[in-house]
């Protein structure tokens, strides 16, 4: 067995601290040098203790305690067990990231936690929807690079067809932009591009890019963007002129739409069973979709336009499943 390196000892404590310890559990110093030990090194406690503080002095927060008998130490790790789960969490059920990058994302994740906080944590469940491209980190490191510097980008765009092949839109010709920002929206991530070409802006769905590339050499003229005023344009599922919108829902329904149009919205009547609310918002197919899902639970009241259009989809809809009787 050799004697732990100065150099590397605070190394191996670190990595003991970090797998043995958190906020219930610590580690005494006779199982870090036993720990050592099965790493293949031996060290005296003044060297440990040495290893500590100079942990400390980098930045480490590691505490000593004396509870219930035991007396050891406990190291800050960068994630809470609730911190860490939220953060897995949001790896699994993002759309953007595929299975194989998530579970990856998620591991290093894991291995910031103990190996006790590490048994708490459940399962990685995916979402269905995952994308297949799995170099969406990738090009949104290359895209993170590019925006500030103003460099135009190059890139295919494709759909997928019903036999889940790629079909690159414009003939198969790249796309040459300009990166201005990176939003997500429903579980997908985009990237808003300028067109000088086109002179507008678009967003484009980046597990949907593919050969992206840098043009280093040009650096294009800043254009007046702000970032709320095009989320707000393009990105609110009601986007659009607003207007006054009556509708009679069930109590029951109350919660979900807090949720849905915020708290602040106006209840002008409540009875037993019902109450009416004010919404302000666009008609757009996103909201009569919305609304329809409570088809028997309540009731457009104004503007007339909306209560016509809600009354030609249900018609429609009679027509299209009426059962025929046999005569």
């Amino acid at each position: 067995m050799k004697h732990a390196d100065i150099i590397y000892l605070p190394l191996m404590v670190r990595e003991i601290l970090l797998a043995r310890s958190d906020a219930e559990h610590m580690v005494e110093m006779r199982e870090i040098r036993q720990y050592l030990s099965e790493m293949g090194y031996e060290a005296d406690r003044r060297s440990i203790y040495k290893a500590i503080n100079a942990l400390n002095e980098y930045g480490d927060e590691i505490v000593y305690e004396a509870k219930n008998g035991k007396q050891g130490y406990r190291i800050r790790h960068p994630f809470t067990l609730a911190e860490s789960f939220f953060l897995i969490d949001a790896v699994n059920v993002s759309n953007a990231l595929s299975a194989d990058t998530s579970m990856r994302f998620s591991g290093k994740i894991r291995k910031m936690l103990s190996e006790h906080e590490r048994k708490s944590l459940p399962e990685n469940m995916l979402s269905a929807a995952k994308t297949e491209n799995d170099q969406i980190l990738k090009t949104i490191g290359i895209l993170l690079k590019a925006i500030p510097q103003r460099n135009p980008v190059e890139f295919r765009y494709y759909d997928l067809s019903v036999t889940r092949k790629k079909q690159y839109r414009k003939a198969n010709k790249k796309y040459h932009l300009i990166p201005y920002a990176l939003l997500s929206d429903s579980g997908r991530y985009y990237c808003v591009f300028y067109s000088p070409v086109h002179q507008s802006f678009a967003n484009y769905r980046i597990d949907k890019m593919d050969m992206i590339h840098v043009i280093e050499e040009e650096q294009a003229d800043p254009v007046y963007f702000s970032l709320k005023d095009h989320i707000r344009s393009s990105f609110n599922m009601y986007h659009g002129e607003a207007e006054t919108i009556t509708v009679r829902f069930e109590l029951s329904l109350a919660n979900i739409v807090f949720d849905e149009f915020g708290k602040d919205i106006i209840i002008s009547a409540v009875d037993e069973k019902h109450f009416i609310a004010s919404i302000r918002s666009a008609i757009t197919p996103t909201l009569i979709s919305w609304l329809l899902q409570f088809y028997d639970r309540m009731e457009v009241m104004r503007p007339e336009s909306l209560r016509q259009r809600m009354n030609d989809i249900g018609e429609s809809l009679i027509r299209t499943y009426q059962i025929q009787e046999d005569h």
